[in-house]
C-alpha cells in the first residue's frame, strides 16, 4: 500500500516500530530532522537510531520533526547541509518556520580544491538514441518547423500563419509540428540587456537542433527587426544547414499579404524539412535540461534526486546537462563548493547569486518570495531547504561552467545557467542553451511544456501520479515506498532515451507549447 493512502497513525504497541516505517532521513549520518511519510499524531513513539523518540505534536505528511535536541543557534541540517539555525527545538518537536531562523553559517570560496576529472563509463558511452543529425554536428530529438516573430508586434500575425497552415490540412509526414514562438518582447524598452537577451533567445531557437526549418517574421520598425537580428543569425543559419526564411510585414504590404507570403514559403520548405530521418546517435550528443515546479516536501527527496541520478548517467556517458533556477540555489554554495571545476567557475556561480539578489533589492523583491504558499503547505520550511532539494536535480558530477541565460554551452558535463525559477521562462532558457530534452519534477502537478522540446514530468509522490495520470510521465514517489534511487534513476534515464528517440510525452500530446522569454528588470518605455 502506498504511504499516501494510509490513514493517520495511532500510537503503536510496544516495542515501538522503527522510525523508518514512518519517516525518511535523506542523510542518516548527518541529518538532524526526518520527513513524515504521512500524518503522524502527537504522542506517537518510534524507535530511532539513538533510542525511542516521541512526537511532541502532530506532524503533517511531508513536514519535518527533530531527531535530537537543537539548542538555540545550532545549525539545522538536512541532506547533510544546514538550512537554518534553531530557535530552540526539542527532540520530537515539529520543525517549521516558527522555530528555524533563516540564517546560515558562512562558506568562503577559499580554500578551493578542484574535483577530479569526470569519469566516463564505456558502457554508458556505447548507448544511443535515435536522433536527427544536423549539418552543424548537433543532434535533435524532434523535427519541428518554427515561425519566429521577432517582437510582440509580429506575434499575432505569426499565430495566424500557423492557423492558416493548420487549416490547409495535416502536416507532411516527418515534421513533428509547425508552431509560432509568440512572445511579448522585442520593443518598448531600452536597447540594453533586455533586447540583447531577446535576440539571443530567438537566434538560438532558429538554429536549435530540434528545429528542421524556420520562418522569421518582423513588423519592420521594432528594435529586433531584420537589421538587428540578421547579422547574428546569418552565419549560424548557414552553418546549421537548415532553411531559415524571412518575411517583413510592413514590406510585404500588411498582415494579409504577409500571411500569404509566409504560407507560400512554408509550403515549399516543409518537404525539405521532412527529408531528415532519425538515426542512431551516441548519448554524448544528448543535452538534458532540468527543472522543478510546484514542489512539495518530497520533491528534494524523491523526484529531484531521481532526476539527478539520470543526469549522472548522461554525464558519465559523455553528454551534457544543465541546472538552472538561480533563486532556488540561494544558500547551497556550501553543498556545491567541492564540485566546481575551478575557482573561476565557483566565483561565476556566486556572481550569479549576487546579481539576482542585487536585482531583487532594486525592484523591492526578496528572493525569499521564491517559497510560495503551496511550497510551505507541502512541508518546505524556507527558501534554503527548498534550494537544497532543488539542486539535487544536478546529480553529483563536477560543475564545469556557469553560462548566461540562453547562452550556448561551452563544454561537456554539467553546467549551471543563470535564470529564474518560473517554469516557462526557465525552460525557455534551458532550451535556448541547447537542451534537447527536459526532465521536470513536480509535487503538486505543474503542466507546462516547451514549444520545441519534449518535457518529461516526474512526480515526487505516487498520489500525484495517480491523480494526474495523463500529465505525469514518471512516478518517482516510489522512493517513499522503499524503491532504490539508483534503480529509479536508471529507469528514468532509459525512458529519457526513449523520448529522445521519438516517444511522445504528455506535454507534447496536450500541446503544452510554452515559450516565455525572461524579462527580469525590464522597464517599459
Amino acid at each position: 500500500m502506498s504511504h499516501t493512502n494510509r490513514p493517520p497513525v495511532a500510537p503503536p504497541r510496544n516495542p515501538p516500530d522503527p522510525l523508518e516505517t514512518f519517516a525518511l532521513i535523506p542523510d542518516p549520518e548527518q541529518d538532524q530532522v526526518a520527513v513524515a511519510l504521512w500524518h503522524m499524531s502527537a504522542g506517537l513513539t518510534v524507535m530511532a537510531a539513538d533510542g525511542p523518540l516521541t512526537l511532541l505534536a502532530d506532524v503533517e505528511r511531508g513536514h519535518r520533526f527533530a531527531l535530537r535536541d537543537l539548542p538555540e543557534g545550532t545549525p539545522v541540517v538536512q541532506y547533510g547541509h544546514p538550512f537554518g539555525r534553531s530557535k530552540g527545538i526539542q527532540r520530537g518537536e515539529p520543525v517549521n518556520a516558527n522555530n528555524v531562523a533563516e540564517s546560515l553559517p558562512e562558506c568562503a570560496l577559499e580554500p578551493f580544491i578542484p574535483p577530479p576529472p569526470t569519469r566516463l563509463d564505456p558502457t554508458l558511452e556505447a548507448l544511443t538514441f535515435d536522433g536527427y543529425l544536423r549539418p552543424d554536428g548537433r543532434a535533435g530529438t524532434r523535427n519541428h518547423y518554427l515561425v519566429i516573430p521577432t517582437s510582440m508586434c509580429a506575434s499575432d500575425t505569426a499565430r495566424l500563419v500557423v492557423e492558416t497552415m493548420t487549416a490547409l490540412g495535416p502536416l507532411i509526414k516527418g515534421v513533428d509540428s509547425i508552431a509560432a514562438a509568440a512572445h511579448t518582447e522585442g520593443c518598448g524598452c531600452a536597447a540594453n540587456q533586455q533586447i540583447d537577451r531577446v535576440l539571443r533567445i530567438l537566434v538560438a531557437y532558429a538554429v536549435h537542433p530540434n528545429v528542421g526549418g524556420c520562418l522569421v517574421m518582423d513588423l519592420g520598425c521594432e528594435q529586433t527587426n531584420y537589421e538587428a537580428i540578421n547579422p547574428r543569425l546569418r552565419d549560424l543559419a548557414a552553418r546549421s544547414g537548415r532553411p531559415v526564411d524571412w518575411v517583413t510585414i510592413q514590406r510585404a504590404g500588411g498582415v494579409r499579404k504577409a500571411i500569404d507570403e509566409a504560407v507560400g514559403i512554408i509550403r515549399e520548405r516543409l518537404p525539405q524539412v521532412a527529408t531528415v530521418q532519425r538515426q542512431p546517435r551516441p548519448i554524448s550528443e544528448l543535452v538534458i535540461g532540468t527543472e522543478c515546479g510546484a514542489s512539495d516536501g518530497f520533491s528534494g527527496i524523491s523526484a529531484n534526486p531521481v532526476i539527478g541520478r539520470a543526469v549522472d548517467r548522461l554525464v558519465h556517458g559523455g553528454g551534457r546537462a544543465i541546472l538552472s533556477e538561480i533563486p532556488e540555489m540561494v544558500g547551497v554554495f556550501g553543498m556545491l563548493k567541492s564540485r566546481f571545476r575551478s575557482p573561476e567557475t565557483a566565483q561565476a556561480f556566486l556572481n550569479a547569486i549576487e546579481w539576482y539578489e542585487s536585482l531583487g533589492q532594486k525592484l523591492g523583491v526578496s528572493l525569499a518570495d521564491n517559497l510560495v504558499p503551496k511550497n510551505a503547505e507541502g512541508g518546505l520550511i524556507n527558501r534554503y531547504i527548498k534550494s537544497l532539494g532543488a539542486v539535487m536535480k544536478g546529480g553529483s558530477t563536477p560543475i564545469e561552467d556557469v553560462v548566461d541565460y540562453g547562452a550556448p554551452l561551452t563544454c561537456d558535463g554539467l553546467s549551471v545557467m543563470q535564470g529564474p525559477g518560473g517554469d516557462p521562462e526557465s525552460v525557455t532558457g534551458l532550451v535556448a542553451s541547447g537542451a534537447t530534452l527536459v526532465l521536470f519534477s513536480t509535487g503538486k502537478g505543474a503542466i507546462s511544456g516547451n514549444i520545441i522540446c519534449p518535457v518529461i514530468k516526474v512526480s515526487s509522490n505516487s498520489e500525484l501520479a495517480r491523480t494526474m495520470p495523463e500529465d505525469i510521465d514518471f512516478d518517482a514517489g516510489r522512493i517513499l515506498d522503499g524503491a532504490s534511487l539508483d534503480a529509479l534513476g536508471e529507469l528514468l534515464f532509459r525512458q529519457a532515451l526513449e523520448v529522445a528517440s521519438g516517444t511522445q510525452t504528455w506535454t507534447e500530446q496536450w500541446r503544452q507549447r510554452q515559450f516565455q522569454i525572461w524579462t527580469a528588470g525590464k522597464l517599459a518605455l
